[in-house]
């Protein structure tokens, strides 16, 4: 008999956005990657769109999308940081599941509930919120409706399983454990400790309505998860299908996505051998499915009941996300997670005020707020795009809303959205109060007293942080919740001051204003005086600064002296009318063309009062571009006087080396400079000079440089990624055997290069013109035999198999 197979993978992260900016600060511990969604979409999401099947000797025999033979979610909050920051993984996403449906009649994502919050600890207006959130969102990212929704953290209660099918959800996944009655067809209830996870289950609801539920392999999932078995992807695809039998054939897991790639390097490629060797009939009478496809297949005969309360990762229920349950990471043991309890008791404080100003302030600007609230996701997704807020608030409001009556309803809007992010559960899934999870989600509430306040609300944030103050972090030196509060979540505030200082010091310091727009402000910059005398620059000027997600701004004004490098002083303010600026502006603009710069600075001192900056006012975004700007003089200066000694000396060092005499440091050094400058700059070129590079190899062997790190690894990986592509249709064979050339060269360094772009377009190149061009070499065309071995050089020194 059949035996259905499916695995399905939870992709999520948290939101890693500072509130006030919509952008991710920068996050050391993800080095050498900006931040962990970027080192995570590197190493699992962006690989398992083309996964390696490789053979004995570790040459790509096949590249595959995993998505189109699996089940999956993934996250809304990771989607839309998928759509900003890597467009290819989300497009292959879609086309993922465009050719599941295409293939088997149902398609292999399912939604999930927005924001990743404990569903049964949610207020019910929340729990109702976040579904229909998630289902908006699966609509806006995949064009049709969802049939199943995951669970965050597979927390469930009645209620939550209620507000699912009241939406249109046919069914859920949840783990064994979570079953506590079930009936077979025409038989009685009885109670299980586990579900069979074969079949799946029709759960009746209170309501009179319904949801089918799928229960996972919970053994086979965690030796997925935690016992290696993706190592071997063979062993791998053998226990699934000997999961099933004829009464109950589905044999599924469900774990985090994650699992293939991130917290198991190369799990991407044990996930593609099983699947492929499943796909290709290896496995007599097994074939892959997905939930959907399984479900109107083999539709639900047994009925279960949940065990209300329970999740797949807390032994206690769903204890990890409000009490000192015992369930941790495990890597800090001895540590206490006695602060979940006031953390939650804190959150649920500020939620309720937050729900009286919606009671109180609500029907002022609205017709119905809370409904608002539910259709307020189309703007979210939308990017607070001006046009769609108007739309929105058309069909919602109270009358007209403009000006500031706009701007409060806007605020109400996001007042809502930040106090259910506040709630995101990574915030108690870890070990410590000042963990960086948790310090993200006092971030979201930051902002909600932020706005709370702002709608007149009371002193939101004083009665907060005096309830967050019972919670503690287990390292002494760092205290308790208002410490916390303090030190790591006061400082990621961003106002409207600031955005615009940020502003000022990229004008003064490049002349020009920030080259990246930014995702949660707009500046309109007038009256702008730029003046320049030898190395020292000013720049003043008024800006109104707007907040594009509630339209509310302020009008600024702003002087920055730049005298070179880090030396830099500036100050803002509320702009004083356009007759009193410009009198200041011409005081600054008289004492910086008499040179006088300490009379400018007085000046500045004097006029921006206790609202002065510096050069660490900058903001992540623009700082490596004003870094590079400041540091480009001394570099340049330092690296005019390391060729000047290498270029000078390069004989004398070359016969010292030879002679295995001493060599000064200063002549190493230089030489080590001037080789590495010059081989990233051949590399970087459009078509890497390839007889330059050789001759740079050589030149460095004779003076013990070595060229072998990481600097010089990424540079060879991003050019030959960059010279495949451009091969594309290019039939000149002596490119093809210059860029094999490269490849074996770079084949020989010791530091890992990354291949994958050049493997991918290698891959499809290959499959495309090797055919043809082994059609016309037959019929005695020399320049496409030539062509063929070119590429197969090229080939198997990246590790791709052709022909």
């Amino acid at each position: 008999m059949t035996r259905y197979v499916c695995i399905h993978g939870h992709f999520y992260q948290p939101p890693r956005e500072n509130p006030w900016l919509d952008e991710i600060d920068p996050q050391p511990s993800a080095a050498p990657f900006p931040d962990w969604n970027a080192r995570i979409t590197a190493e699992c999401y962006r690989p398992n769109a083309a996964a390696r099947i490789v053979d004995g000797e570790g040459q790509i025999i096949e590249i595959v999308d995993n998505y189109a033979r699996m089940s999956w979610n993934f996250g809304p909050t990771l989607l839309a940081y998928l759509a900003r920051h890597a467009p290819d993984v989300l497009a292959s996403l879609q086309a993922a599941d465009r050719a599941s449906l295409a293939a088997t009649g149902h398609g292999a994502a399912l939604a999930q509930a927005h924001g990743h919050l404990i569903m049964p600890l949610c207020a019910p207006r929340d729990r109702a919120t976040q579904v229909r959130w998630g289902v908006a969102d699966f609509r806006h990212h995949f064009g049709r409706d969802p049939v199943g929704m995951w669970l965050p953290e597979c927390a469930v209660d009645v209620a939550t399983l209620e507000d699912l099918a009241a939406e249109g959800v046919a069914f859920t996944v949840l783990a064994p454990h979570q079953a506590a009655r079930v009936r077979p067809p025409g038989g009685a209830w009885r109670p299980v400790d586990a579900a069979t996870p074969g079949r799946v289950y029709r759960c009746p609801l209170p309501s009179g309505r319904a949801i089918d539920v799928f229960f996972y392999d919970g053994p086979l999932a965690r030796a997925v998860a935690f016992e290696r078995l993706l190592v071997d992807g063979g062993t791998f695809a053998r226990r699934l299908v000997a999961a099933g039998s004829d009464d109950a054939p589905l044999c599924h897991i469900a774990t985090d996505g994650e699992t293939y790639g991130h917290h198991h390097r190369y799990g991407d490629m044990g996930l593609a051998w099983a699947l492929a060797s499943i796909a290709r009939g290896d496995h007599a009478g097994a074939t892959l499915t997905n939930y959907s496809a399984f479900r109107a297949a083999r539709p639900a005969t047994w009925e279960v009941e949940i065990r209300e309360d329970t999740s797949w990762s807390c032994a206690h229920g769903i204890d990890r996300w409000r009490a000192d349950c015992g369930c941790n990471s495990g890597g800090r043991p001895g540590w206490s997670q006695a602060w979940r309890r006031p953390l939650r008791d804190a959150l649920d404080w500020l939620r309720d005020r937050v729900a009286d100003l919606y009671d109180a302030l609500g029907p002022e600007l609205f017709v119905d707020p809370w409904a608002a609230r539910d259709a307020y996701v189309e703007v979210i997704l939308a990017g607070a795009d001006p046009a769609v807020q108007d739309r929105f608030l058309a069909r919602h409001g109270r009358g007209p809303l403009a000006g500031a009556r706009r701007v409060r309803a806007l605020e109400l809007m996001e007042l809502g959205r930040h106090a259910m992010a506040m709630y995101t559960s990574c915030g108690w899934f870890f070990d410590d109060l000042a963990g960086i999870e948790t310090v993200q989600i006092l971030t979201y509430a930051a902002r909600a007293c932020e706005l709370g306040q702002a709608l007149g609300g009371e002193e939101l944030e004083v009665g907060f942080v005096d309830r967050l103050a019972a919670a503690r972090a287990n390292d002494p030196a760092i205290g308790d919740g208002r410490a916390v509060w303090r030190r790591l979540v006061t400082p990621s505030r961003v106002d409207l001051a600031k955005v615009v200082a940020n502003h000022a010091v990229v004008l003064a310091v490049t002349g020009a204003p920030p080259t990246t727009p930014s995702a949660a402000h707009a500046i309109a910059v007038h009256d702008l005086t730029q003046r320049r005398v030898g190395r020292a620059t000013l720049a003043a000027g008024a800006a109104q600064v707007t907040e594009r997600a509630t339209g509310a701004s302020r009008d600024l004004a702003f002087a920055v002296l730049h005298l070179g490098d880090h030396q830099l002083v500036g100050g803002v303010r509320e702009f004083p009318g356009t007759a009193a600026w410009d009198r200041e502006v011409d005081l600054l603009v008289a004492a910086f063309g008499g040179a006088d710069l300490f009379a400018v600075q007085r000046e500045i001192d004097r006029g921006f009062a206790g609202v002065t900056f510096s050069l660490g006012t900058l903001l992540a975004r623009d700082r490596e571009a004003i870094l590079a700007t400041v540091l480009a003089g001394p570099v340049r200066a330092a690296e005019t006087a390391h060729q000047a000694i290498y270029d000078e000396h390069g004989p004398l060092l070359r016969f010292l080396v030879a002679n295995d005499l001493p060599v000064p440091p200063v002549f190493t050094l230089a030489a080590t400079h001037v080789l590495h400058a010059r081989l990233q700059a051949a590399l970087a070129a459009p078509r890497p000079q390839i007889d330059l590079v050789r001759g740079l190899v050589a030149e460095a062997a004779q003076v013990r440089v070595d060229l072998d790190t990481p600097a010089i690894a990424y540079c060879a990986g991003q050019a030959l990624s960059r010279a495949v592509a451009l091969l594309d249709g290019d039939d000149d064979p002596l490119a093809l055997e210059r860029l094999a050339r490269l490849a074996e060269i770079a084949a020989r360094m010791r530091t890992p290069i990354d291949l994958w772009q050049a493997q991918n377009a290698a891959w499809h190149l290959a499959r495309r013109l090797v055919p043809t061009w082994q059609v016309a070499a037959a019929a005695g065309d020399g320049s496409a035999e030539r062509r063929r071995l070119a590429l197969a050089r090229l080939a198997s020194a990246i590790k791709v198999r052709v022909g």
